[in-house]
């Protein structure tokens, strides 16, 4: 069920501990209220002290919701947009804002490492669908974060943190659908030495040939155009982690992770530039090692440091409309990210005061772009090299970090963050919370933060004969501000939220009528506000949860609304323990309305798409301490849901059709 537990929480950057996963379904909403979250933050928070909205997923979450791949874990939460894009991508659209480059401007970490690249300034472009069972939580941070992880935190934060349990013991699942769905995880928790142990999850999923039918108008008239598409993919996720305590006085942690992701004949690249054969896919390989190690250096003071490094090989074929024929068009690119971390911690009792200073120091390189043009029979048309080949940045960092007590029901959570780019110089993320908790049970907030986005190698070198680069573009900036307030208390817990943000300096394409050719200029200012809550009921067996969000986010130079992004989003569940609690069955329904099929500016004009409603049942059975069984159908009532498709397919994107999977579980 989709909305049995959504708990705004706090996390940051680096983790200075493991822990164990946690269920957060078996939790009481006191227990929930007061949830530490601090393995990926600079000091400790809990959902009614932290100075962001965040929720927080389990591993239960998006079994009971039939998540196939990771964002399919996060569609429901209000204020987000899980948006398809092209070949198979889906994108987070935070808060508004929802449009082509939407790739960009949420920030993913995976344990604590940023994946963002530099070719696009996109970790969700190129490397798609972590699987979701090496997964053991997701933590998604609404609003800028640039005060905690620089640049590209710019609408929210999404954190995933793999599997690392404590408790020794192995783990097998296996699910099946329609469609020729398949998935297959295996966990294992082992110790090492007296005090370490050491961790394996796998875990792999796909789906075949989805034979998926857009039907779409004709922009020349006549009969309506029919896009044919698979929508298959596959991927593969590896991740072995070691833990060890009380070496040399130091707690040390590393890991190995790989992916491997593919898919096939998901939309493409629009009407516009494919036509009918508007078709693409991905290949993505990616390998990523991290250590690290924690000191404690008296009662209070800490010291954590950490190193990471990955690689990604990633290419992207389209289909394309060229000189009045089609062709396949890849684009292939090798990159890789280095860093060093460190984070000394420490109280100042005197002052009331928490404080943390964080010091890294980054290296991004594009190895290669280029691409290549085939007949869509095979023959070789040409290879064109990419002008961001051979993009080196150095990136320099300091976080300062405090949190004040400033009276019994009063604190303040302020900081800033300072990066030195080897490529377009420095930038200053300040960010600052006052928060007021009248009872223990309850806090209001009012929150400003501001984000930055550093522009891609894409944006500064251009491509050739098409968009010309700027060596001259600034950051995007967005300030933020915005007023939430929570309760927990006994059987019911709430959130809600108003907010405003103001978006400068954005990096759009601009007509150079002196060149006769387009470039990236620093040109856009936008506005967004809108509000969002969520609430859920416990009473004896039941569960009630209902969440909603009402967003407005417009372009301030020309007035034009973000068209694609919902005006409106609901979603409500019911749930019902039976069988003595052993077993739960739950219905959710989702509704958006209020959004068009391609953006507006596009060559062809935008239609209003229908109202999105979808209804999911879920079934799931605890048969011993050992095995489970959870089944799922989604879209009940077979609807043809259509969603945006920013990169302006006529129609829209058709969503998944009635669909069905039974997921069993065994503990050893």
């Amino acid at each position: 069920m989709r909305r049995l537990i959504a708990i705004p929480l706090m996390f940051g950057p680096c983790a200075h501990a493991e822990q164990p996963d946690v269920d957060l379904t078996s939790m009481s909403f006191e227990d929930l209220g007061k949830l530490d979250v601090s393995a990926t933050s600079l000091l400790p928070a809990t959902w009614l002290s932290t100075a962001s909205t965040v929720t927080v997923r389990s591993p239960r979450d998006w079994e009971r919701s039939g998540a196939r791949r990771t964002y399919d874990a996060l569609g429901d939460i209000p204020g987000v947009f899980v948006m398809p894009h092209t070949n198979g991508n889906a994108m987070l659209a935070i808060r508004g804002y929802a449009r082509l480059t939407s790739f960009t401007g949420a920030a993913v970490m995976l344990d604590g490492v940023p994946l963002t690249d530099l070719y696009r300034s996109s970790p969700q472009y190129s490397m798609p669908a972590i699987n979701l069972g090496v997964l053991s939580q997701m933590q998604l941070i609404q609003g800028p974060g640039s005060a905690l992880y620089g640049s590209d935190a710019f609408h929210g934060v999404l954190a995933l943190r793999t599997h690392g349990a404590d408790e020794t013991g192995t783990e097998g699942s296996a699910t099946l659908g329609n469609g020729g769905y398949y998935e297959a995880a295996l966990r294992n928790t082992q110790p090492l030495g007296p005090d370490g142990h050491w961790s394996m999850a796998f875990a792999a999923n796909g789906q075949g040939d989805q034979h998926m039918s857009a039907t779409r108008p004709n922009p020349a008239g006549g009969a309506p155009i029919v896009v044919e598409r698979d929508n298959s993919f596959m991927a593969q996720t590896a991740v072995v982690k070691a833990s060890l305590a009380r070496l040399g006085g130091w707690t040390w942690q590393g890991g190995l992770y790989l992916h491997r992701y593919g898919s096939d004949n998901f939309q493409g690249l629009g009407s516009r530039l494919a036509g009918a054969q508007d078709l693409g896919g991905v290949d993505t390989r990616f390998a990523m090692l991290q250590a690290g190690g924690t000191r404690q250096l008296g009662e209070d003071a800490s010291l954590e440091v950490k190193a990471y490094g990955w690689w990604i090989d990633n290419s992207l074929a389209n289909r394309l409309q060229s000189g009045g024929t089609t062709v396949q068009r890849d684009l292939a690119s090798r990159q890789d990210r280095i860093g060093l971390q460190a984070i000394y911690r420490d109280n100042l009792p005197a002052w009331r005061t928490g404080w943390a200073l964080a010091l890294g120091a980054e290296r991004l390189n594009v190895r290669d772009v280029h691409t290549t043009v085939h007949s869509l029979a095979g023959a070789f048309i040409s290879t064109t090299p990419n002008l961001s080949s051979g993009s080196v940045r150095d990136v320099r960092s300091a976080t300062l970090e405090f949190n004040s007590r400033l009276a019994q029901s009063w604190r303040a959570v302020y900081g800033a963050r300072l990066d030195d780019y080897s490529d377009f110089g420095r930038h200053t993320s300040p960010r600052a919370g006052l928060i007021y908790q009248p009872a223990e049970a309850s806090a209001i907030k009012l929150l400003y933060g501001q984000a930055f986005r550093a522009p891609s190698a894409a944006e500064r070198n251009g491509n050739i004969n098409t968009v010309l680069g700027n060596s001259n573009l600034k950051p995007e900036t967005i300030d933020t501000t915005e007023l939430v307030a929570q309760h927990q208390q006994g059987n019911a817990l709430w959130q809600g939220s108003l907010f405003r943000s103001s978006w400068k300096e954005g990096i759009a394409i601009v007509f150079r009528q002196d060149l006769r050719i387009n470039q990236f200029q620093n040109v856009e200012s936008n506005r967004a506000h809108g509000a969002s809550g969520d609430f859920t009921l416990r009473e004896g067996p039941w569960q009630f949860g209902l969440g909603g969000a009402w967003v407005s986010s417009r372009n301030a130079v020309s007035g034009a609304h973000y068209n694609i992004f919902p005006r409106t989003s609901a979603t409500a569940s019911l749930a019902r323990s039976v069988a003595d609690g052993a077993g739960q069955i739950s219905i959710a329904q989702r509704w958006m309305a209020g959004f068009d099929d391609i953006p507006s500016g596009d060559i062809f004009k935008p239609t209003h798409l229908p109202r999105y409603a979808r209804t999911d049942v879920t079934y799931s059975h605890q048969y011993s301490k050992q095995l489970a069984l959870t089944f799922v159908v989604r879209n009940l009532f077979n609807r043809d849901n259509r969603q945006p498709s920013p990169l302006g397919s006529v129609g829209g994107i058709p969503d998944e059709r009635i669909n069905a999977t039974l997921r069993a579980s065994y503990r050893f």
